[in-house]
């Protein structure tokens, strides 16, 4: 075959690669004025010769023509300069890109750093945003088809052979232009590649997210330096696993894990949707022109662990976190060693009172209230000083439904039926930045105990990480098939907490955004979430009526505590562990020794569903919000009700005291956010 002058023009110099359907040349092109290198692809209609392969063979032609030909004014794909039909075999003529393969620089045990990866991922991606705007699945990206030009550095995607027509563009009458895409139509063959072809794929059904998927899968490859056939799976889920085999940020691991989820409908749907989701870890230099992947720069070495640059989002604790520590346990020391002495002094005076007021000849001494009585006596008194409305914070435009407080007491966290998350200075009271990313309500927040992450549940499905001082998105996690409702995060800042109407609750790894269980927990929307404060334990109250405990370890359902006649709205731990109090729909308060089961308290003062419930500090005040517009403060040791903060004028939402008991804070429908002190 070298030499051969194929249609009297193009002489074959090379023969590249070669199957029973398909060889493929490097030629010279003999009638320009110069010799011009190009490639032929020669297709063949296989060992037997049959028609029905020939028939076959002509529609993978026709269909590979017409797909180069609709890119034919793309620069990043070769273009084509000829084709032809010579005795019921097929011809193209393609373009010769003067470059490196991309299989040839990932090596087996070759390394990216997280910078090269997100450069690579940006510019194959805008590849992909031309290609599936043409309607066109490519179904083979991997590294071997994936040239670096030497002219410009850019990346070209070759070899068409495998591309789907996934939708046509159709003209209505009205003069608009829609897509048209091929759903319900019969299985095609499976094209693809072992490790790069996601499930759908490989069972001839692909979809343009199946590129997605190859793409997610090259980066994995670039990042840990294995092949993706080497990669475990989930036995479960189906999911990829790969984290544990280098370090990578929060951020650009779960963009990584949306774009390789084992369900296309999991994925990302466009590369447009992983663009988005990109661009905050782009270098600023980048935002405006990629960096081309150069070969020498490219490589690292096995044993070195990803750089990541100083752009992009670190893991859940930041560089300054250790120094704030340390001067916050410098003065938790000091107020511990006061305190002490303070106790001490207060244990000898009241020794020496009651030793004066009982030795002989004293007077008789006032007969001692019963504990629970004294104590209701004092907390009422302490809280009608104490708990007084002193600010109300406006900048919402619609009813704010989550609020959070920093372990430290300075920060405060709201989210809103408006999509927006707005952070406030909780000393001066003065609005710090407004986060926009989410598409429909914020139902749900929580922030880490370093009150450096903030995790947050939309309408939209996504749950969402920000880096709450610089305001810096870190990721976006997809799964659940409806809104998230509530969301939670570990003491020890490992696990992230999320469920909501679609009854799942997904647990996942805090640093790196990977899913680590899906529990089927209710038929019915899972309204909250709550972790017990030694982290074993979680629990969950739904729409279902119930609210059941589970084991953080194993994931094994515990108990199941029954008793609301409506919804189970919200439910907490009390600080020691030892109760769970929940509120409902049915207006009440329910207090559960959540172990055995057994209700200890039923609190029915509020004339509405109540729907928010939270312990003090301490643990002597349980404070519950209703629809009715009410904030009851209860004793909940004997469940009385001490005192009644009214000041909304519509549903109360959410409330939160602050960590050190000083300052309660609520939020409402009423688009307001109020501050008791």
């Amino acid at each position: 075959m070298l030499g051969e002058i194929i249609k009297g023009q193009y002489q074959i110099v090379q023969i590249l690669s070669s199957s029973d359907y398909c060889q493929t040349y490097l030629a010279q092109d003999l009638v320009t004025p110069s010799p011009q290198a190009c490639i032929v692809k020669h297709l063949l209609p296989g060992p037997s010769g049959r028609t029905s392969s020939l028939s076959s063979l002509r529609r993978v032609f026709t269909r590979e023509v017409a797909a180069l030909e609709k890119l034919s004014t793309y620069s990043q794909v070769p273009q084509l300069l000829n084709y032809f039909e010579l005795d019921q075999q097929f011809y193209l003529v393609l373009e010769y890109i003067h470059g490196q393969p991309l299989n040839r620089v990932l090596a087996p045990g070759v390394r990216w750093s997280e910078t090269q990866v997100i450069d690579f991922l940006q510019e194959v991606l805008t590849i992909l945003e031309v290609i599936h705007a043409h309607g066109l699945i490519h179904r083979d990206i991997k590294p071997s088809n994936l040239i670096q030009r030497d002219s410009d550095g850019k990346l070209v995607l070759i070899d068409f052979g495998s591309v789907k027509q996934a939708w046509t563009q159709v003209v209505t009458a009205a003069g608009q232009t829609n897509a048209n895409f091929a759903m319900g139509i019969p299985a095609t063959m499976a094209i693809g590649t072992p490790g790069y072809m996601p499930s759908e794929q490989s069972r001839g059904r692909p979809r343009p997210n199946s590129d997605i998927y190859a793409l997610g899968m090259i980066a994995i490859q670039a990042l840990t330096g294995m092949q993706p056939t080497m990669l475990l799976e989930d036995a479960d889920s189906g999911e990829v696993i790969w984290q544990h085999l280098t370090n990578v940020t929060l951020a650009l691991g779960s963009i990584l894990n949306q774009m390789v989820r084992y369900h296309f409908t999991e994925r990302y749907q466009s590369a447009t949707e992983v663009l988005a989701d990109l661009q905050p870890l782009l270098p600023t230099a980048a935002l405006s022109q990629p960096t081309p992947i150069s070969r020498s720069s490219a490589p690292n070495s096995a044993s070195t662990a990803p750089n990541s640059s100083s752009h992009h989002a670190s893991a859940v604790n930041g560089s300054g976190t250790k120094s704030r520590r340390t001067s916050t346990g410098g003065q938790q020391q000091i107020a511990l060693w006061l305190g002490m002495a303070i106790g001490i002094t207060s244990a000898l005076g009241l020794i020496l009172g009651l030793y004066y007021a009982l030795r002989p000849g004293s007077k008789a001494v006032p007969p001692i209230a019963p504990p629970k009585a004294q104590f209701a006596a004092i907390a009422s008194n302490r809280l009608s000083d104490r708990y007084t409305l002193t600010q109300t914070l406006t900048g919402h435009t619609d009813s704010v439904w989550a609020i959070a407080v920093s372990q430290d007491g300075r920060t405060l966290v709201s989210g809103s039926a408006d999509k927006t998350i707005k952070v406030w200075d909780l000393q001066t009271r003065e609005l710090q930045r407004t986060l926009t990313g989410h598409t429909d309500t914020v139902r749900a927040i929580a922030l880490s105990q370093d009150g450096q992450i903030l995790v947050s549940g939309g309408g939209e499905k996504t749950v969402r990480l920000w880096n709450i001082t610089t305001g810096r998105p870190l990721g976006r996690l997809l799964g659940h098939g409806g809104p998230v409702w509530t969301v939670a995060i570990s003491q020890d800042g490992q696990t992230l907490f999320s469920a909501g109407e679609d009854g799942t609750v997904k647990l996942w790894n805090a640093q790196n955004g990977q899913l680590h269980r899906t529990l089927p927990a209710h038929d019915r929307r899972v309204f909250s979430l709550a972790v017990s404060p030694n982290g074993q334990t979680f629990a969950t109250g739904s729409i279902d009526r119930t609210i059941k405990l589970w084991d953080l370890a194993t994931g094994r359902l515990l108990r199941t505590l029954t008793g609301h006649t409506d919804a189970v709205r919200a439910i907490t731990f009390s600080p020691d562990g030892q109760h769970l109090a929940s509120t409902s729909w049915d207006k009440t308060v329910k207090i559960w020794n959540w172990r055995t089961g057994e209700q200890l308290q039923t609190l029915a003062e509020h004339e509405h569903r109540t729907v928010a419930i939270a312990y003090g500090h301490d643990g002597n005040t349980l404070m519950s919000a209703s629809l009715d517009r009410t904030i009851k403060i209860w004793q909940p040791q004997s469940g009385q009700l001490l005192h009644d903060l009214l000041a909304h004028t519509d549903w109360v939402l959410a409330i939160v005291p602050s960590p050190r008991g000083q300052t309660l804070v609520s939020s409402s429908k009423d688009r307001t956010i109020k501050i008791w002190e």
